[in-house]
């Protein structure tokens, strides 16, 4: 397994063939709006073994950035922060 809850989660994240997504960067689970976007509905229990999903940190990350003096446009937002490893290591 790849950290997913269960082995059907990871291979159809793996795979990329359903409306189920995965955003690393701020621990969110969600199923797609196929309307030509990247909007998604959040969800919280796993669709396959029904286990609860991690909360999402995406509030936190908004805190984390404004800490740092910046805002979603600005250019020079940390890398760290553009993927998981920001809330990895505060573990």
């Amino acid at each position: 397994m790849n950290g997913h809850c269960c082995e059907s989660m990871d291979r159809t994240l793996k795979e990329g063939e359903t409306a189920v997504r995965y955003i690393p960067k701020f621990r969110e689970y969600g199923i797609a709006v196929l309307d030509g976007g990247d909007s998604s509905i959040e969800i919280s229990f796993c669709p396959w073994c029904g286990s609860e999903l991690p909360h999402s940190l995406r509030d936190k990350w908004f805190e984390t950035l404004e800490s740092f003096g910046l805002n979603i446009d600005s250019s020079s937002i940390p890398q760290g922060l553009e993927s998981d490893k920001w809330w990895k290591a505060e573990k």
